[in-house]
């Protein structure tokens, strides 16, 4: 068998590429007619029939259909797919079924005197699938990322426009759930202006940028300025009116809020140190208790300055009012000074002990030691005999005097110098004037 095969193999490979030659010269004279197809795209026409009626449309499964023709051979490589033109005509929609028939058109009068026939389209119809239209108002919402220069903050931001409309399916509607724009302020420590695209967002915040293929927007871009404003921080400063009742002590304040970030103009800032609470506010006129009040910060600061919009906008202010305690603290008579003594007179008090009250706070009392306050009498004008008088207390800042036991005081005459303590008192004198000579 192999001898059979090898032998003479030139000839026999000759006579085949003789046939084949010969093939091809049959079919070139003949130019028999072939069958041949191309996949070509359907378009959609007069949609402003399902848009009038408030509807819009999906195509259900693929949006071309296959073709096919007939060509002779030799002229089949001339044919391509923009040779044909394929529609589907929104009017003719059967709504049972949602199927439209398509139409096939040949593009030129060169191809169609190349085809043989009418060409046919596979499948004959192409199906949609109809919903409602919803055309859906949404503000644009400024998106801010970055972190400004240190010290700055952003303030304003005005969008234009304030607000689009999205219209689509309502199932396609329904899955926005804001509309957007991103806004960078990296390192900015002066106003951003700018433009951006439009971005919608769902209920998590996230983008759905799948969402732009299915819905329409009347704007795709919307312009903004932000404001960036310097930021301070401001201690709060209580301004306290009033006087607490009788018997009772201001000791204080108390806020949560101790300071608070304030953002501006730089040049109106630059006066402000504190942030005054005023006295209207804080009054303790007739307490006898703590005084508890809030205190709206915002509503005390000039105009174009803010607090900034992590901080608080309220303090809740407590005003410390306590009762003062009397006590009382004894004193040895011998101890106490004598005011407004007169040189003539002796003074004798008819007690050893004596009680004055003292009222503070019981802390502050808690802190008094031996000798940490004197005691005095004021025997101013009294005369001869027995008088009974108030004993006054030396007292620190922080205490107050609050009366004591009345003591009783002998007043009498000193007695007369005798002859001996006359004769010492001249002598004394006589040697002091011969030591001036």
């Amino acid at each position: 068998m192999k001898e059979k095969l090898t032998n003479n193999l030139g000839l026999k490979v000759l006579s085949l590429a003789l046939a084949i030659f010969a093939w091809f010269m049959v079919v070139d004279v003949v130019n028999p007619l072939v069958e041949s197809s191309l996949e070509v795209p359907v378009e959609m026409i007069n949609e402003d029939i399902l848009t009038k009626a408030n509807l819009t449309y999906e195509v259900v499964g693929k949006k071309t259909v296959t073709v096919t023709y007939q060509v002779r051979s030799r002229d089949r490589y001339r044919i391509k797919t923009g040779d044909f033109y394929a529609s589907a005509d929104l009017a003719n929609l059967y709504d049972v079924t949602g199927s439209i028939p398509v139409n096939v058109e040949v593009a030129s009068r060169e191809t169609r005197s190349m085809i043989e026939g009418t060409p046919t389209a596979k499948p004959g119809v192409v199906r949609i699938q109809t919903e409602e239209l919803q055309r859906k108002k949404f503000d644009v919402i400024p998106h801010v990322s970055g972190e400004t220069e240190e010290g700055y903050d952003v303030g304003d931001i005005t969008v234009k426009p304030q607000y689009i409309y999205v219209t689509g399916p309502v199932s396609a509607v329904g899955k926005v759930s804001s509309v957007g724009i991103e806004l960078d302020v990296s390192g900015a420590n002066s106003d951003v202006t700018g433009s951006a695209k439009i971005v919608l967002y769902d209920a998590n915040g996230n983008q759905q940028p799948d969402l732009m293929d299915e819905v329409s927007l009347n704007r795709q871009e919307a312009e903004y300025q932000a404001s960036i404003l310097k930021v301070k921080t401001l201690g709060l400063d209580f301004q306290i009116e009033g006087e607490v009742a009788k018997g009772y002590r201001f000791t204080g304040v108390d806020s949560n809020v101790k300071s608070v970030p304030v953002e501006g103009l730089k040049s109106i800032l630059a006066s402000m140190s504190t942030l005054v609470v005023p006295g209207e506010l804080l009054n303790i006129e007739g307490a006898t208790g703590d005084v508890t009040v809030e205190v709206d910060l915002t509503a005390l600061l000039p105009d174009n300055i803010s607090i900034t919009k992590d901080a608080a906008a309220t303090a809740v202010i407590t005003l410390r009012v306590e009762a003062l305690e009397q006590r009382n603290l004894v004193f040895d008579t011998s101890s106490l000074e004598l005011t407004g003594a007169s040189e003539d007179l002796e003074y004798e008090f008819a007690s050893e002990k004596v009680s004055v009250r003292i009222q503070g706070l019981t802390e502050d009392l808690d802190s008094l030691g031996p000798g940490t306050v004197s005691g005095r009498v004021d025997v101013t004008g009294l005369g001869e005999g027995v008088s009974f008088v108030e004993v006054q207390a030396e007292l620190p800042a922080g205490f107050e005097w609050a009366g004591s036991d009345m003591l009783e005081v002998r007043i009498t005459p000193k007695e007369a110098a005798g002859p001996h303590e006359s004769e010492t008192v001249e002598d004394s004198q006589a040697d002091e004037g011969n030591g001036q000579h």
